[in-house]
């Protein structure tokens, strides 16, 4: 008999609860012998919920709550642990591309926040050249006031691998303040994309005022797209984050923070790599004239095919059946 899904997460959740625990100490290699029957046995049990939640509330927040806890489960008890490196690879084919696609509207909505940013301190700056004192900052002003930019002698004050390591360095910074930020109810994420979309949109309204438009365009362009979607994904995940705290759903908000943030944390780990790759291409090969623009435009933008591509089609088997009672 269904009962109300309320009065259902109530009644169950102690067990819930207790799982979660014991599977911590498990992986934290601390379980007592004397403890594996009452893992298996809340195992089984969550298992039987998570068949009601199938039958009586499928899509919940409860649904997949469950299906993710008996998956983690019977890893735990049943399945050898895989190798590190399969493991790796099953992450990057499978789980982040269809997580990104699972999060689409968040990653829309980030998309959306940092493109308005762009464009509001981009019309400040053409429309009042002289707002550049309040959005600019004055080491960059003093570039562009030269008809130069900061970028360069970026290759004649370090080598190329010292500056791709820096870059990677700050990005990552970038990437995790953007998400981490969502822990403010969502709020320091919007602040985050609103305020690297208007510093974006002001410097580059200023260069193009001042005649260096195409110079930093000729900069941008092998790094820029990757580079400017990872901020747009590490936003989406904070914003996920940001809409759990506000509203958990049927789940408690503990509980509810940790199926969505997890979630959220495997966006913001599967764009590392991609950040390294990306500094390698900004390191070396965006500074300078070494290689002509169009060559950089042509990089940037198969490189934002690719990894677009990747995200949209890779681990597309429809969806995974859920964990049945061993």
């Amino acid at each position: 008999m269904a009962s109300s899904l309320p009065a259902f997460v109530a009644r169950r959740r102690p067990d819930w609860t207790a799982l979660e625990a014991l599977l911590t100490r498990q992986r934290a290699g601390t379980l007592h012998l004397e403890e594996l029957r009452t893992l298996d046995v809340l195992y089984r049990r969550a298992a039987a919920d998570l068949a009601h939640a199938q039958t009586f509330h499928p899509g919940t927040d409860v649904h997949r709550f469950l299906n993710q806890l008996c998956a983690r489960a019977y890893a735990a008890i049943y399945q050898p642990p895989r190798e590190r490196w399969a493991a790796l690879l099953a992450f990057f084919r499978q789980d982040f591309p269809r997580t990104l696609r699972a999060h689409g509207a968040f990653v829309a909505a980030s998309a959306g926040l940092f493109v308005l940013g762009i464009l509001l301190g981009a019309v400040v700056v053409l429309l009042e050249p002289r707002g550049a004192e309040l959005l600019v900052p004055e080491n960059l002003r003093d570039y562009i006031s030269r008809k130069q930019l900061w970028t360069d002698g970026l290759l004649s004050v370090s080598p190329p691998g010292a500056v791709a390591s820096g870059i990677a360095t700050n990005n990552l910074t970038v990437t995790i303040a953007t998400f981490a930020s969502g822990l403010l109810l969502g709020l320091g994420t919007v602040f985050m994309l609103l305020n690297n979309g208007v510093h974006l949109g002001s410097v580059a309204a200023l260069c193009v005022h001042e005649g260096l438009g195409a110079k930093l365009f000729d900069f941008i362009a092998a790094h820029g797209p990757v580079e400017l979607s990872i901020i747009v994904i590490a936003g989406g995940a904070g914003l996920r984050v940001g809409q759990t705290l506000i509203a958990p759903g049927e789940l408690p908000r503990g509980q509810a923070l940790v199926l969505h943030g997890r979630e959220s944390v495997k966006l913001v780990l599967g764009c590392a790599p991609f950040l390294a790759l990306i500094a390698v291409v900004e390191g070396f090969i965006s500074p300078g004239d070494f290689f002509p623009g169009w060559v950089k435009a042509s990089l940037g933008l198969a490189l934002g095919a690719l990894f677009w591509g990747y995200l949209l089609r890779a681990g597309n088997a429809g969806p995974r059946a859920g964990v049945a009672a061993g």
